[in-house]
């Protein structure tokens, strides 16, 4: 009856237990060493009666090795599940980083390149203001041109009907004098018998003009005056073809100009919405990393308590 209690105690759970955790705490040399003193007390014992002790106690350590070469092999598979999850757990908090990373970088070249943009709109927006008070000054001016270069083209038409006037009254007159020129004729001297007639009274060979002379200097001066009514007319209207000239280089320059920057400004904006796709697309692939870090990390959590006992 002391046998088989005994050997229920030695096959209790808890005893089990109690010889797996004693067995896993000493050395095979302290577990052999502990079979040959009880194999000795065993045969000082004469035997017999302790065998099936003895033979219960062998299956007990054979069981209990067996078990522990069971739980060393767990023990290795969990540590090695482990390490390899803390591993993908690791590589992808490291990619989560560099997204985030990538995600800052790319918003600050967007905040960056969104500034280059509304500067060089600013930019058109002055030019074109340029522009526009650029025409209205060239309009003015043309206006202006317009208006004296008809004034002066009436006051030449003016001062050349005078001159032409002049010019018939003057010849009027003067023909109208040379039709009442009369010859002077002197008394005639009593003629001596016999002598020669005396010659004849002489008359005037050449027109009267009278004032003629004042009057033709009247008509120069104002043939001057016309010349230079027209040299100025000449001289505004040169001036008005450089003014347009000038406005229409200024005009074609600063359209290329605002071309170029409106050019630059859609390259910009394509890089922009480029790069607002890359941020969608690496804010999406951290919720996902995310996602799979959950997942790993509950894992390891969940996995703790079996791998944590051996």
């Amino acid at each position: 009856a002391a046998i088989g209690k005994a050997i229920s105690v030695l096959h209790s759970d808890d005893a089990r237990d109690l010889f797996k955790r004693s067995f896993g705490s000493q050395s095979l040399i302290q577990r052999v060493a502990r079979n040959v003193v009880v194999q000795k007390v065993v045969a000082s014992m004469g035997g017999g009666r302790f065998d099936k002790v003895v033979e219960s106690i062998d299956k007990m350590v054979g069981v209990l090795e067996s078990e522990e070469g069971e739980d060393l092999k767990r023990k290795e598979g969990c540590e090695k599940a482990r390490a390899e999850d803390t591993r993908k757990a690791v590589l992808l908090s490291r990619s989560m980083d560099e997204l985030s990373d990538a995600v800052t970088r790319l918003k600050s070249e967007i905040e960056e390149l969104n500034a280059q943009v509304k500067d060089k709109k600013d930019n058109i927006v002055s030019i074109e203001e340029q522009l526009k008070e650029a025409k209205r000054v060239r309009d003015d001016e043309n206006s202006e041109w317009l208006r004296s270069d008809a004034d002066d083209r009436d006051a030449a038409v003016v001062v050349g009907n005078a001159i032409d006037v002049l010019k018939e009254f003057y010849a009027a007159k003067a023909g109208l004098v040379q039709k009442k020129t009369v010859v002077q004729r002197q008394p005639v001297e009593a003629m001596a018998a016999g002598a020669a007639p005396p010659p004849p009274p002489s008359t005037w060979d050449t027109p009267y003009s009278g004032k003629q002379d004042e009057n033709t200097g009247i008509v120069s001066i104002l043939t001057m005056v016309k010349g230079d009514i027209e040299k100025d007319q000449t001289k505004a209207k040169t001036e008005e073809g450089t003014s347009q000239k000038a406005y229409d280089t200024f005009k074609a320059e600063n359209e290329q100009q605002i071309a170029d920057l409106s050019t630059a400004i859609s390259e910009l904006e394509g890089t922009i919405a480029d790069k607002e796709g890359d941020v969608q697309d690496n804010e999406k692939d951290r919720l996902t990393k995310r996602s799979e870090l959950k997942g790993i990390l509950k894992q390891i959590k969940d996995a703790a308590p079996g791998c944590d006992f051996f």
